[in-house]
């Protein structure tokens, strides 16, 4: 008798146990739903990656994921190409190709080589005013805001001349390999990685029929569709002042890409002068006096607006004017627009807008008021 009135007690307990477990994992899921989100919400996930903050937003899911799984593939898609083109990491191709001896060929990934190759295009295009060797010349100068103590001697600034130049950068096409002609070169491709990741993360979305989305990986920024989908409101985004903690003026964009250089944060001052981590590969000096900001917008590819932005700070607003009058029909057949910003006196500013219609006609350089600047949907 004890033993069988004992069973029903236990089967009370575990009754009990089961119900209490069960009532913990709802207040545990409903915990969770609450402070992180249900599948189903809308994301908005911010992180660090490339060395700079990144971010996807993604309002709505389709069919077949909802946006925290598209979201998961989009920031999957960015740090992949952080792995391939690092300076550093062991899986980084842009890491072996500098660490390899000078003369020996080193097989790199599609995605390194589909930058690589649209980096020397650029070079090519520009008349050297891009360059993706630049990093022999980057290391001679800290750009961290402060006051550089001694400028490099000329010996140093000599040596590190002769090692940049892409075209001491030779590929083979067949094996997708680069070899470096002489020793001490360096590959760096953050005038450009950012955008073509901000793209790669875009067309991820895209092939999941993702009908709105932003990505930003450091500044560089490409959307789909309206915000909140067809029906939304565009997207808006900021140009900063190049000098003040603000917002200069508000983008609204429905689709298409942001790109923005300047001297916000990587520069150094010396002898009263401000430098820009921007470096002319043609003369191998950082800049000072030029462009404090350029904005550049393409419908299509943030990559291009990358390279073009840090191209035109090089090539100041004449020679920028007659690089996007002569590749309107080419490199910027789809249209672009471009907007400068120059400091004067006092700080006062200075802006200069051209740009590329899509019929291939360039609009020449114009001034126009600081408040703001026409994008187009």
């Amino acid at each position: 008798m004890p033993e069988s009135s004992a069973f029903p007690r236990r089967a009370g307990n575990g009754g009990s146990v089961f119900l209490l477990a069960l009532l913990a994992g709802l207040a545990a899921y409903f915990l969770v739903v609450r402070w992180f989100g249900a599948d189903d919400d809308p994301v908005d996930r911010g992180f660090q990656v490339m060395n700079t903050h990144a971010r996807v937003v993604v309002p709505e899911g389709t069919s077949e994921f909802p946006p925290s799984k598209l979201a998961d593939m989009a920031v999957a898609a960015i740090r992949e190409v952080d792995r391939l083109m690092s300076p550093f990491g062991e899986e980084s191709d842009v890491r072996r190709l500098n660490a390899a001896e000078a003369g020996e060929w080193v097989e790199v990934s599609p995605e390194t080589w589909t930058v690589v190759m649209d980096a020397l295009r650029w070079h090519r295009l520009s008349g050297g005013a891009f360059d993706p060797t630049i990093g022999p010349l980057k290391r001679l100068f800290r750009f961290d805001g402060g006051e550089l103590r001694a400028w490099p001697d000329e010996t140093a600034l000599a040596e590190a001349r002769s090692k940049v130049g892409a075209q001491k950068l030779r590929f083979e096409r067949e094996g997708m390999r680069l070899i470096r002609e002489r020793p001490g070169m360096l590959l760096d491709l953050g005038a450009i990685a950012k955008g073509y990741a901000v793209d790669r993360a875009i067309e991820v979305l895209l092939r999941e029929n993702v009908a709105s989305a932003l990505v930003e990986v450091g500044g560089e920024i490409r959307t789909i569709g309206m915000k909140g989908g067809p029906g939304g409101r565009p997207w808006r985004t900021g140009v900063r002042d190049p000098r003040k903690d603000d917002v200069l003026a508000v983008m609204e964009m429905s689709g298409g890409a942001v790109a923005t250089s300047g001297d916000y944060e990587s520069f150094f001052l010396f002898d009263g002068k401000r430098y820009q981590h921007i470096i002319d590969p043609r003369t191998g000096m950082p800049l000072t006096g030029a462009a404090a900001s350029v904005t550049v917008r393409h419908p299509t590819s943030c990559m291009a607006a990358d390279a073009l932005a840090t191209t035109l700070v090089v090539l100041g607003p004449d020679a920028g004017a007659e690089f996007l009058r002569g590749q309107a029909l080419g490199l910027f057949s789809e249209g672009v627009e471009v907007d400068m910003l120059f400091l004067g006196e006092g700080d006062s500013l200075k802006r200069i807008f051209m740009s590329v219609d899509r019929e291939g006609n360039f609009s020449s350089p114009k001034e126009t008021p600081v408040e703001g600047w026409g994008v187009a949907g």
